[in-house]
C-alpha cells in the first residue's frame, strides 16, 4: 500500500507539470488513458487515483463520454477562483488595482522585446474592436492584456496569484468595458504600453492606477454604489 500511494504520487506529479508547463493548456482535453497507461508503465488503477486526486482539487474534470480535460493550472488558481466567483465585482478590481499597478511598474524595468511585441499586438486587435464597437471581442483581448502586462514583470508570485483571479478578472474586464467607450478603454491601454516600453515605472504605475481607479469609480456610479468600496483616484 504504501508504494502505491508513492507512485500515485509521482504520477500525480507528473500530471501536474504536464499541465503548469503548458504542454496540456487550460481547456485542453488530456491523451487517452490507453496511451498515458503505455507512457507512464503504470497500472489503470494507479493512474485514475491520480486523475481523480486532480479532479478532486478541480485542476482536472472527468465528462462522461467526452474524456478528461484541464481546467486550471494549479490548485492556488481552483482555490481562488471559487473565492473569487463570490465575492463583488468591485472587490476584484480593487484586488486587480493592488496587482497591476505594480506589475506595471515593475514590467517597465523587465519587459523583453518578446513581451512588449505581443502587448503591441493585443493593442492593434483591441482596436480594431473598439472601433467596430465590438465589445464581445473587446473583452477577452483585454483580460489577455493585463494578463500579459502582469506576465510582463517577470515575477512568478505575481503572476500565480493574478492568474488565479483570472475568472473574476473576465468578469471584470466585461462589466466594466460596458461602462466606458471602447476606444478610450484601449487608449488607456495604450498609455500602460508606452511607460513600460519607454521603460518608465511610475508613470506605467499611475497609468494602470488611472485606467483601474477609472473603472471602479464608472462601476460603482453604474451600480448605484450599493455595497461598492468608495475609490478616489490620487
Amino acid at each position: 500500500m504504501p508504494q502505491r500511494s508513492a507512485l500515485v504520487q509521482q504520477i500525480i506529479a507528473i500530471l501536474q507539470s504536464n499541465i503548469a508547463s503548458g504542454a496540456w493548456p487550460v481547456g485542453s482535453r488530456v491523451p487517452l488513458e490507453a496511451e498515458l497507461l503505455t507512457q507512464y508503465g503504470v497500472s489503470r488503477v494507479t493512474l485514475r487515483q491520480a486523475i481523480q486526486s486532480l479532479v478532486h482539487v478541480g485542476m482536472l474534470e472527468t465528462i462522461q463520454g467526452s474524456g478528461t480535460f484541464v481546467r486550471a493550472s494549479s490548485e492556488l488558481d481552483t482555490v481562488l477562483a471559487r473565492f473569487v466567483a463570490g465575492e463583488e465585482l468591485a472587490y476584484v478590481l480593487e484586488a486587480r488595482l493592488a496587482i497591476e499597478a505594480q506589475a506595471s511598474e515593475i514590467a517597465a524595468t523587465r519587459a523583453t522585446n518578446k513581451n512588449i511585441e505581443q502587448l503591441e499586438a493585443l493593442l492593434e486587435k483591441s482596436r480594431e474592436a473598439a472601433e467596430g464597437n465590438d465589445g464581445d471581442a473587446l473583452a477577452p483581448l483585454s483580460a489577455a492584456f493585463h494578463r500579459l502586462v502582469v506576465d510582463a514583470a517577470r515575477n512568478p508570485v505575481l503572476s500565480r496569484l493574478y492568474h488565479g483571479i483570472d475568472e473574476g478578472m473576465e468578469r471584470s474586464v466585461r462589466e466594466v468595458s460596458a461602462h466606458q467607450p471602447l476606444t478610450t478603454f484601449v487608449d488607456e491601454h495604450a498609455r500602460v504600453v508606452q511607460a513600460i516600453k519607454s521603460g518608465d515605472g511610475s508613470t506605467a504605475a499611475a497609468a494602470a492606477r488611472a485606467h483601474l481607479v477609472g473603472a471602479l469609480q464608472g462601476y460603482a456610479a453604474a451600480a448605484g454604489d450599493h455595497g461598492s468600496a468608495e475609490v478616489k483616484n490620487k
